[in-house]
């Protein structure tokens, strides 16, 4: 069978159009899996956040760890967030060939200034020169060893504080023009100009940070998009459900969930994390024969499960 890698490579080869939502733990990865996505982002905001480090704090090692939990729980290609590099170009080959190891299928690599600062979550970003974001990908394209794990440029050049229209369509074109395999050009996101370097930047796979809530899948596809990320939604979403749930519990005493519904996602979350293929061998095996009052029945769910 192919590999992830080669999955997703055919996948943007055929132009088609991959909505990838994010995954920060395997029972997020599984979530996604479980609903007939075609693969999943892990990203270095939902890394920061779910560990409370924040992205411009965490180290390559945390980010290669979190993606390897997530590539192994799941059948799906795996595209991460590796910052920076993580340094020098001699970090740089280091951060590709960690995360190629785990059996990721694509990573990103951008034009941020490293050691990444926080106030880049306020739309303080700052990027280096054109010239040293060549050098940093040239290096990252020398370290790779299998041709088929892709590798994305990105270029925070619009929204920096030193970028302009004009300096991102420049280094999109030096990315083209060095043999990434597809651009991500981050925050581009209003229709006018996604259409804008759609056209400034032809005949290369682009990716979008989705942060729209009006364009749909079908219409980023329109303007040429073709691999399509939700990058913090997943991590911001749980946050929001347990903040209101362990609220509720502090106002009320009680949970805003009845005990059926506890008992009907449990059984969802079980099936998510292999129980009932658990239960089914050790009932051949090393449960065989045991006497025990019969839990209520764990019917196996469907592979796709709308939560």
């Amino acid at each position: 069978m192919p590999s992830t890698r080669q999955r997703l490579r055919e996948m943007l080869r055929r132009g088609e159009t991959i909505a990838a939502p994010g995954a920060y733990d395997p029972l997020s990865a599984r979530v996604v899996q479980s609903l007939g996505f075609q693969a999943i982002y892990t990203g270095g905001y939902m890394t920061g956040a779910h560990t409370a480090i924040t992205e411009p704090l965490l180290t390559l090692t945390e980010q290669v760890d979190v993606a390897k939990k997530v590539v192994q729980t799941t059948d799906l290609p795996v595209i991460t967030d590796a910052g920076t590099g993580y340094g020098d170009p001699l970090h740089v080959m280091r951060c590709v060939r960690e995360f190629e190891a785990t059996g990721l299928a694509a990573i990103h690599l951008e034009d941020q200034v490293y050691p990444k600062r926080a106030s880049y979550h306020r739309g303080l970003e700052h990027i280096v020169p054109l010239e040293e974001f060549a050098e940093r990908m040239r290096y990252a394209l020398r370290a790779r060893r299998d041709p088929d794990f892709l590798i994305i440029g990105r270029t925070d050049a619009f929204s920096a504080v030193e970028g302009s229209r004009e300096d991102l369509v420049r280094r999109g074109l030096m990315l083209k023009d060095l043999g990434v395999d597809a651009i991500m050009p981050r925050g581009v996101r209003a229709r006018d100009d996604l259409a804008f370097f759609r056209q400034a930047v032809p005949a290369i796979p682009l990716v979008v940070i989705t942060g729209a809530d009006d364009i749909a899948v079908q219409e980023y596809a329109a303007l040429g998009y073709q691999l399509l990320i939700y990058a913090t939604t997943p991590v911001i979403v749980a946050a929001s459900a347990l903040l209101q749930t362990c609220q509720h519990l502090k106002e009320t005493g009680l949970l805003n969930i009845n005990a059926q519904q506890v008992a009907d996602l449990r059984r969802r979350v079980e099936a998510l994390i292999s129980l009932p293929e658990y239960y089914e061998v050790e009932a051949a095996t090393t449960e065989k024969g045991s006497i025990a009052p019969a839990p209520p029945p764990l019917r196996r769910l469907p592979e796709k499960i709308v939560l």
